[in-house]
């Protein structure tokens, strides 16, 4: 009895590996295509051939089209979300903290992949509300906390957190397409990414 338990854990932990092997692949290859082609352009066939597995292994795991490029998404703001964090853990002072982590972000953001997906195919497929609220628990959060902790502080001045978080939030976004459409992105970047500066440095007390 002990060894069919042990045979049929093993099978199952196996089982289990090979789904997780199934579903990370299926996103790798379709971020590739989504970043390359955009999200009209790429075909489940595509997807499925690519990754040299069948439609049903897809929708085992996803809800056709909409529903890969959802789980894509998602992996694309986390990991922009995880660069920030890596700046995020250095032993800095709050206000160089919340400036690098907002540089790291732009830097991410710039990628041409992570841009086509989550700023320029995110919200045409999933509607703004989705977008954000997929993108609040990501990425908002991070600099929601930082404003607060900045406000909290009195190192910057007393303004409301939720208006003053989507703002930046914003701005970021907004000038960060701006760049990539330029014609020089370098000379764009930095222009832009010293105006930003700038006006960040224009809410300290």
């Amino acid at each position: 009895m002990k060894n069919r338990q042990t045979r049929s854990t093993k099978k199952g932990i196996s089982n289990n590996e090979r789904s997780q092997q199934t579903f990370a692949q299926l996103i790798a290859v379709a971020r590739k295509l989504f970043s390359a082609h955009g999200y009209s352009h790429t075909s489940l066939e595509e997807i499925v051939r690519k990754a040299g597995m069948t439609r049903g292994a897809l929708y085992h795991h996803f809800e056709g089209k909409k529903g890969i490029f959802v789980a894509v998404f998602e992996n694309a703001l986390s990991e922009i979300a995880n660069r920030v964090i890596q700046v995020d853990k250095s032993k800095r002072s709050f206000w160089e903290k919340f400036i690098s982590c907002t540089y790291a972000f732009y830097e991410a953001c710039l990628d041409s992949d992570l841009q086509r997906i989550v700023l320029i195919d995110g919200p045409a497929v999933l509607g703004w509300d989705v977008w954000r609220r997929i993108d609040e628990a990501k990425t908002l959060n991070i600099l929601r906390t930082h404003l607060k902790e900045l406000l909290d502080r009195g190192i910057i001045k007393p303004l409301p957190l939720e208006p003053l978080t989507h703002l930046i939030s914003g701005a970021v976004n907004e000038s960060v397409l701006w760049i990539g459409g330029s014609e020089d992105p370098k000379k764009a970047f930095d222009e832009a990414w010293s105006t930003m500066n700038a006006f960040l440095g224009s809410l300290r007390n």
